[in-house]
């Protein structure tokens, strides 16, 4: 066997337990996208994958397993699991890596990114304009004074996110229309650790927006990177996608640009720098972005597509979705909130990074990067944040809870 298929290496995959003629199993899925369908296996080989790390042979995971459950399983029951795995392309290796070339030389050819029916949108595509038309009525926040040049709107799906979608573009709204939309989301499921925009335009069964090339092409001679290397990364993201159907439907009368922009994590180890060393590091390409905003003098607002806690046995946490429990979530909320309100990035940050985020806010990046862009375009004096309303979206059956906020910025004229 070749040598990566000797010391295999699980790709990040989600282990769904599940049932099968009465038996309990586990389906593997990617929720990158890359492998198509699920793959079913029995708990003991779920065992045998945790040993694929890229750093043990298949006679170490033998001998590991038999030391965990005092069973032997034999090298050639291996050798089929990994060929297995390798060909539904569960495993890094050669056979991934030429199936995600291929795909995504077909996306760059492709003329526009397409909304696909499995964006996790909440709807059917064809429900779509009167489920957005019917949020935006739904919210009659009131609008701040001064001009909106910021916004923090939530990436959750329509239903679970409704309330807050209809506060944030009701402000929006009745704010009025710009030339142009920096959106900002959350890489969820791409392959990249550093910062990712798209020069396509973003076809959805509302219509196509253009993204703005030309500012793109200007923010990678500033960044010193190619920031669409890795555009395929925007391909299954719903992040942005969501925010741009809501500006769609609020502004389907007059024409405007997008800058789609996916942002890394920065609570990590190496902070604001790429944790594998590539790319651009995100505070500085925020920076390069106030600045030719400053610059350029487009009308512009920048939307941060961010959901805020991820808590419940879901995602790892060994608490019930008590009424105990979800307060002190907020109250972990709000005081990151508290941070967002004085419009001060780096306190969000290093609060979020010293405590671990343990809370799992998930868009730490496109709310740091959108703070950050906002000082630097403008005279931090003259900004204000307003905090519209704070939603705790909590699914019973399944041991859930996702939070988000709608957080209006202005700029005082």
């Amino acid at each position: 066997m070749a040598d990566y298929q000797d010391k295999p290496r699980l790709r990040p995959v989600e282990a769904i337990p599940t049932e099968h003629e009465g038996r309990r199993m586990i389906a593997l899925h990617d929720p990158a996208g890359f492998a198509h369908g699920l793959l079913t296996i029995t708990e003991p080989v779920l065992l045998l994958l945790t040993h694929f790390d890229g750093e043990h042979t298949l006679e170490d995971v033998r001998g590991a397993f038999a030391r965990q459950t005092g069973q032997d399983v034999l090298l050639e029951q291996l050798q089929d699991l990994v060929r297995q795995l390798d060909e539904a392309l569960f495993l890094e290796g050669p056979t991934f890596e030429a199936h995600v070339e291929r795909i995504e030389a077909a996306f760059r050819e492709m003329p526009a990114r397409f909304t696909q029916p499995d964006s996790g949108l909440g709807v059917e595509l064809h429900q779509l304009p009167m489920a957005l038309k019917e949020i935006l009525e739904g919210g009659k926040p009131a609008v701040p004074a001064g001009r909106v040049v910021g916004l923090i709107a939530p990436h959750l799906d329509l239903r679970r996110g409704a309330n807050c979608y209809a506060d944030a573009y009701g402000v929006l709204g009745r704010a009025g229309w710009a030339d142009r939309y920096v959106v900002l989301g959350t890489n969820h499921f791409g392959r990249c650790g550093s910062v990712v925009a798209t020069t396509k335009e973003f076809a959805t069964p509302l219509g196509r927006t253009p993204s703005d090339a030309d500012l793109i092409q200007r923010l990678n001679r500033d960044c010193g990177v190619d920031l669409c290397e890795h555009e395929y990364d925007h391909a299954r993201e719903h992040s942005v996608e969501l925010q741009v159907l809501f500006l769609q439907q609020a502004f389907y009368r007059q024409p405007f640009r997008i800058v789609p922009v996916l942002c890394p994590d920065p609570c990590g180890p190496t902070g604001t720098q790429p944790y594998d060393g590539q790319g651009v590091d995100l505070r500085v390409f925020a920076e390069a972005l106030g600045d030719a905003l400053r610059d350029d003098g487009t009308p512009t607002c920048i939307i941060a597509g961010a959901d805020l806690s991820h808590v419940g046995r879901r995602f790892g946490d060994d608490a019930d979705l008590a009424d105990g429990f979800l307060q002190s979530v907020e109250a972990h909320d709000r005081a990151a909130l508290k941070a967002v309100e004085a419009n001060d990035p780096e306190a969000f940050r290093t609060s979020l990074a010293e405590s671990g985020n343990p809370t799992r806010i998930c868009s730490a990046g496109s709310i740091y990067t959108l703070m950050t862009t906002l000082r630097r375009a403008y005279d931090p004096a003259r900004l204000s944040a307003h905090l519209l309303r704070y939603e705790q979206a909590a699914d019973g059956p399944e041991d859930t809870c996702v939070t988000c906020a709608a957080v209006a910025f202005t700029l005082n004229e």
